[in-house]
């Protein structure tokens, strides 16, 4: 995939309109505002010039309904220039007989006349989005391509690559950091990171989960304990503070701790001394806090289960992580991340995911962020071998979220505003669609609309949707 194809700095996808239908490329330049896309109008003739040093995201073709033979070196011009760059053809043909024609020579989309809004702009913003979410996925092969200075955190996403500056800028320093995020959305790797990066790397660093030591225990973990203290405290035990002495201590699930802890906690913070359970003599710690919640504090402390001198003890410096869905461009980078480490782990010999593998992951909304991605990854590697992740190697929650949305764009025109369409419009578009889909191939797509080929064919000649 071309360098060439990135999108511009003024932030628009570049979009470049030709063909020999005039009037269709005015109602395209109608329908898709220049607010919204940089639109660029050449000849047909002008179109391999036009594509070479610009950012193009994608082509839109108008073209006369008859003589579309005649444009088929148009079409090999754009996909050579770079094959996975969306193509859409407009036609002034009423019918669509050459849609599946059409298809196997690289079209993406085929609209015939009369094109109404809403299917130009659906299929221009679908192909938008999938291109260049997955062209991400071909940066992979750059050195630099992740621009993650970290070991294990991957992203391209400004969250991520403002988070990463935030560690960077926050490590040699000694203060306290709240890492903030769903569960699953990779906060220890950040508390590693500072740490990694810090002058305290040589030591220590102590993960402490307050949420899975029973709160009547936790205490005895942070803060150790004195020979006789309590019942079976057969000698002495030094706790998570000492541990972490001039290291790095990260308290993760800090919402879970009991209130009363917390006040004892506040005054470590504030002193930088402590004593263990059952004992009379203070001891001095150099100990760094990260601490990590899933919670909305705010909320905790307005609920009464959480100290607002606390919450500002450990709110020094705030990192906070995006859920997986609001940076739905690093998955590409993830997934390709994850099925490296887990293929080389298991012997196994997977490359890449295939466009409907990686459409369907990024579609999926991961209630569980990057550790259920990874562990979905690692699934499909441990039950398959293969050079490519195919959809029905994913989860069935997934597959049904990735062909819901399909469906959706593909035929959701037909139910627009609620209004009813006969049954006949309904089974030529579902007709359309397979055809297209399956570029022609009259077995398969029988299969998928579970007819027969010879009921197929009958249907196809009925509608008139080739020639009979």
């Amino acid at each position: 995939m071309s360098e060439k194809t990135k999108k511009s700095s003024s932030g628009k996808s570049g979009i470049l309109v030709a063909g020999n239908w005039e009037d269709g490329i005015e109602v395209v330049k109608g329908i898709l505002k220049p607010e919204t896309y940089r639109l660029e109008v050449v000849s047909s003739s002008d179109i391999k010039s036009a594509l070479n040093g610009k950012d193009v995201s994608l082509v839109i073709l108008a073209l006369e309904g008859k003589g579309l033979e005649e444009q088929k070196p148009r079409i090999v011009e754009i996909k050579n220039a770079d094959d996975e760059r969306p193509l859409i053809v407009v036609s002034s043909n009423k019918g669509w007989e050459p849609a599946v024609a059409l298809m196997k020579m690289g079209v993406n989309d085929y609209l015939a006349d009369p094109t109404s809004k809403e299917n130009l702009r659906r299929s221009v913003a679908h192909h938008l989005k999938f291109y260049e979410l997955t062209r991400r996925v071909f940066l992979l092969d750059e050195p630099d391509a992740v621009a993650s200075p970290f070991e294990s955190m991957v992203g391209k996403s400004e969250p991520m690559q403002e988070n990463f500056k935030m560690i960077q800028a926050v490590a040699k320093s000694n203060a306290t950091v709240l890492i903030t995020g769903e569960s699953g959305t990779g906060k220890e790797l950040v508390a590693k990171a500072i740490h990694r990066r810090s002058d305290r790397a040589a030591a220590r660093f102590v993960d402490l989960n307050c949420g899975a030591i029973p709160r009547d225990l936790l205490e005895n973990e942070l803060f150790g304990h004195e020979k006789g203290a309590f019942t079976g405290a057969h000698k002495r035990y030094n706790g998570s503070f000492e541990a972490a002495h001039r290291g790095t201590l990260f308290l993760d699930e800090i919402s879970e701790m009991d209130p009363l802890l917390q006040v004892k906690l506040l005054r470590v913070l504030q002193e930088r001394t402590f004593m263990r359970i059952g004992g009379n003599e203070k001891i001095e710690v150099d100990v760094r806090i990260i601490a990590a919640t899933n919670r909305n504090l705010h909320e905790e402390i307005q609920k009464g289960r959480f100290r607002e001198d606390l919450f500002y003890r450990l709110n020094v410096v705030n990192v906070s992580i995006p859920s997986l869905r609001e940076r739905r461009e690093d998955i590409p980078f993830l997934a390709r991340h994850f099925l490296e480490y887990y293929s080389a782990k298991n012997n196994r010999i997977f490359l890449d995911f295939g466009v409907d593998a990686m459409e369907a992951l990024i579609n999926y909304d991961w209630p569980g962020n990057v550790r259920e991605l990874e562990n979905t990854i690692e699934r499909v590697v441990v039950l398959h071998n293969a050079s490519q992740v195919k959809l029905k190697f994913l989860p069935k929650n997934i597959q049904k979220v990735n062909r819901t949305i399909a469906y959706s764009e593909q035929a959701g025109s037909a139910f627009e505003e609620g209004r009813v369409v006969p049954l006949e419009d309904l089974e030529r578009q579902a007709i359309q669609i397979a055809l297209m889909q399956y570029r022609g191939n009259v077995a398969l797509a029988a299969k998928k609309l579970r007819i027969g080929q010879a009921t197929l064919y009958r249907k196809v000649k009925k509608y008139q949707l080739e020639e009979a």
